[in-house]
């Protein structure tokens, strides 16, 4: 008897680690994702470049961030209610096809010649109004597309989605605009947002929408501020992941790096990216790995400290073969501590509240990792490129200890998606997703 437990238990521990990939919705919508995100990131190389080579300014490098910043952050919270009410498979198809348009317009001024500084921003600001709903709609649909135990595994695996695309985007980006040039680069992303599309159609779950008197917007949103308030471990979590953001983003600048400092050019500048790609691919598969980790808080702070720690030892590193292997630790780092705090939100957030939770998620993430991108641009304008990183970085290990020190429970949390008492005294069990009811069929 007690040998057949203890193999059901090595199974159910077996089954944990990658499960979120034993379902076939999640199948669909990761592999859709890597193929769409990967096409973005050889366009953000090849349009940083541009910008760069149309200006020769960090500061109007920086300032596309910007144009992604304010209008991410201005829609983000209404899209949060628009999330939490409707149909979001359905919302994302609308966004994702809206993407590509904007994608295959501003392909056609870079190809034809006419394409300016302010099309870009112009094209930035409408991407980002479309990934407030994006992002948003994807962290709250994940929970519908696998059973909670496999939750984490889940995150961890769509954390690397667009981080961990950079291994290949970025690289393929660099070398493409070497050989061909910049604007052909444009129409790769548009065909790669086509297949997840298909991706999309293809999907079956999604969320159950409640047919209820509709809330007025703006108290709907006093009313996820008011329970974000409410809730000191989410508060704290949002807190962090803002400061990360706002002073830890580096993206940007990654081409100020291999033209100014390695004296090299777009191709080099792909490679710096996918570096830090690389890592996270690591990351997140290790993470995916090991399962439902227990003690979530530790593994947050720790992997907080090391992105800090690794970012500065690349800003002042001098040799461009070793910054590589630095800033995939930065990569790994940063898909962990992504990671472990979507899901600690994950946890302790209510159903009916997910989604204006994870809008609030994606602005002290997206929305001020680009404004971080104009800061740290701004910075740099003034102090030095490495400068600017390494300060933004020790700002980053500051908040991460303050908010550690000060608040206990988050360092503490170790609630489990398959509901430890921690969790189920802060998560109600609420309506099963279609993912749980399979899994309790097998």
């Amino acid at each position: 008897m007690d040998g057949h437990q203890s193999t059901a238990q090595g199974d159910a521990v077996q089954r944990r680690a990658f499960g979120a990939f034993r379902h076939r919705d999640f199948q669909l919508f990761w592999t859709g994702s890597v193929i769409a995100h990967t096409g973005a990131w050889m366009q953000q190389v090849a349009q940083s470049w541009l910008v760069y080579l149309l200006t020769g300014s960090p500061l109007m490098v920086g300032l596309n961030g910007l144009f992604q910043a304010v209008p991410f952050i201005a829609v983000s919270l209404y899209a949060g209610t628009v999330v939490d009410r409707v149909d979001r498979k359905k919302l994302l198809l609308w966004v994702e096809g809206w993407n590509a348009a904007v994608v295959v317009v501003v392909g056609v001024l870079v190809v034809t010649g006419q394409v300016q500084v302010w099309h870009i921003y112009v094209s930035s600001s409408l991407h980002a109004v479309a990934g407030a709903f994006q992002g948003t709609a994807r962290q709250a649909l994940l929970p519908h597309l696998v059973p909670r135990a496999d939750l984490m595994t889940a995150v961890s695996l769509n954390s690397i989605v667009r981080k961990g695309s950079q291994i290949f985007g970025p690289a393929l980006g660099g070398i493409f605009v070497a050989l061909y040039g910049v604007g052909g680069t444009y129409f790769i992303h548009a065909a790669a947002n086509a297949v997840l599309l298909w991706c999309l159609v293809a999907m079956r779950a999604t969320n159950h929408v409640e047919k209820r008197v509709e809330a007025n917007p703006l108290q709907a949103i006093v009313e996820g501020l008011r329970y974000v308030r409410g809730r000191t471990i989410i508060g704290s979590l949002l807190l962090v992941e803002a400061a990360m953001s706002a002073f830890g983003s580096y993206h940007a600048m990654m081409v100020i790096f291999a033209k100014d400092v390695f004296g090299m050019g777009a191709d080099a500048q792909g490679l710096l990216l996918s570096a830090a790609g690389a890592g996270s691919v690591i990351g997140s598969f290790a993470l995916a790995g090991l399962g439902d980790v227990r003690h979530k808080g530790r593994l947050l702070v720790v992997s907080g400290l090391a992105y800090g720690a690794s970012l500065v030892a690349f800003a002042f590193c001098p040799w461009y073969v070793v910054a590589l292997p630095i800033l995939a630790l930065v990569g790994g780092a940063d898909i962990v501590f992504g990671a472990t705090r979507t899901t600690i939100l994950q946890l302790t957030s209510r159903p009916e509240m997910l989604g204006r939770v994870m809008s609030l998620s994606g602005i002290s993430m997206r929305g001020l990792g680009n404004f971080g991108g104009f800061q740290t641009g701004a910075v740099a304008s003034l102090v030095g490129v490495q400068a600017a990183v390494a300060i933004g970085a020790i700002l980053c290990v500051a908040m991460v200890v303050g908010t550690a020190l000060r608040v206990p429970t988050m360092r503490r949390f170790v609630g489990e998606g398959e509901g430890t008492p921690e969790a189920a005294a802060v998560v109600p069990a609420g309506r099963p997703t279609d993912a749980d009811r399979a899994a309790t069929a097998r």
